[in-house]
């Protein structure tokens, strides 16, 4: 590794910088902790918005279905009790992910109670903002899990597992519209449920590894996790704007794309099918392919694949807005290819994440990165109905893939600069770490 000019080769390329192997059970359950995050995210973000639009809910008013991200931004401040606080029996992490997963279990058993409608909307919401707040704690303490325990070597697969299978989740999350269409709303939430705590499990079970050598230094020099150490490091300069741009973008565009079905005539049945197809079948190509891209061009190249397709993606909607929907046989292929191909660059992004985090507070650095990606995303959610009902599906589209690029292009310009920032931080906290032993 080198902490001067140029970024090391291996670590742009995402190749070991360790050689301790892989630990797949480990990755597994790392992988299976955020599907069970992933579910409420997809479900909130595609099939409320499709549930409700068939409802006759106003484009205006989709900004209520925004609300409950809204209690992720304050994951910085959560991060702060969740990074100091913590059984050590129990396992630091493990001591806020079980009590948070009964607490998000319960409310969707609630949600059961109230089937979608314009007379039962406040009322979902707010339970959805609880819920939100609640799982916003244990958010902070799978994704810090994540962070101080993946090593070089495994952060390119195991990012990989934890999207593909947060892309099933996301299956699920928009096919419980079809689960919705046959069993009812009641069968639908008792189901969502049942998998947070299944998803729940295999971490539960596995016994906790120690924390990270720099955390537990640390916390015996009697240093706790800060929010001023985060917004002290110079690379927060850089990456937070990304954050946000990485947040607004994919929600400002993906927000509106269950509404766009739901106008374009789509059945339940029918937009279950093709949302559930291209989130597992592209979800799929992805894990598989950008592990191995990662490795031979780089995180930075990879996610400028997705540059060059996002506007072909806007192109297809337009398309689609002015001259109907095409036959299955080509809409399909067509929209898993694109769902395949776009996602490179939420993968490379997802990696670099875990990356950019510190060692010594990996809760609240990821944290307090995950509160303005979170604010992104609620923002997006909450301007994209207004924008969609001012322009019109024709004009809307070519606006999304113009604000989703902007991110993107940000990531790949600036990816050197951040890694070379990130590194020569690492490398004043293991010298600090030195000096003190």
């Amino acid at each position: 590794m080198t902490f001067g000019g140029a970024v090391d080769k291996d670590q742009r390329d995402g190749q070991p910088l360790e050689s301790s192997g892989k630990d797949t059970p480990k990755l597994v359950t790392l992988a299976v902790l955020h599907m069970a995050q992933y579910f409420p995210q997809v479900f909130a973000g595609v099939a409320l918005p499709f549930l409700f639009r068939k409802e006759g809910l106003p484009l205006e008013m989709f900004w209520l279905l925004a609300l409950p991200g809204y209690t992720r931004f304050l994951k910085w401040l959560m991060a702060l009790v969740v990074d100091n606080y913590g059984s050590d029996r129990i396992g630091r992490r493990k001591s806020w992910i079980i009590p948070c997963t009964i607490i998000g279990a319960l409310s969707y058993a609630l949600l059961a109670l109230f089937p979608p409608s314009l007379v039962s909307l406040h009322i979902i919401v707010a339970i959805l903002i609880f819920k939100s707040f609640v799982m916003a704690a244990q958010d902070i303490a799978v994704d810090a899990y994540a962070a101080e325990t993946m090593t070089d070597e495994e952060r390119p697969l195991g990012t990989s597992l934890i999207n593909y299978l947060g892309a099933l989740a996301g299956l699920l999350g928009t096919g419980a519209v079809i689960v919705v269409e046959y069993f009812g709303w009641a069968t639908a939430m008792l189901a969502a449920s049942a998998m947070l705590i299944i998803a729940a499990l295999p971490a539960v079970i596995r016994k906790e590894p120690p924390p990270p050598a720099l955390a537990q230094k640390k916390k015996d020099l009697g240093q706790n996790p800060s929010f001023l150490n985060v917004l002290k490091q110079r690379d927060s300069l850089y990456i937070m704007p990304f954050l946000f741009m990485f947040g607004f973008g994919p929600a400002f565009f993906g927000s509106m794309v269950g509404a766009f079905w739901a106008d374009q005539g789509l059945s339940i049945e029918e937009y279950g099918i093709l949302s559930a197809t291209a989130t597992g079948a592209g979800g799929l190509l992805a894990a598989l392919s950008v592990p191995w891209l990662v490795s031979r061009i780089g995180l930075a190249k990879t996610a400028l694949i997705s540059m060059v397709f996002i506007p072909l993606q806007a192109i297809m909607y337009m398309y689609f807005s002015e001259m109907g929907i095409p036959a299955w046989s080509l809409l399909l292929p067509t929209y898993v290819f694109i769902a395949w191909v776009v996602s490179f660059y939420g993968y490379a992004a997802s990696i670099s994440r875990f990356r950019w985090v510190s060692k010594g507070q990996a809760g609240t650095d990821y944290a307090v990165q995950s509160s303005i990606w979170n604010l992104g995303v609620s923002s997006g959610a909450s301007v994209s109905g207004f924008a969609a009902a001012f322009l019109g599906w024709t004009n809307f589209f070519p606006l999304a893939a113009i604000v989703l690029l902007i991110g993107g292009i940000y990531y790949v310009v600036m990816f050197e600069l951040i890694e070379r920032t990130v590194q020569r931080r690492e490398k004043e906290e293991m010298d600090a770490e030195l000096t003190n032993n």
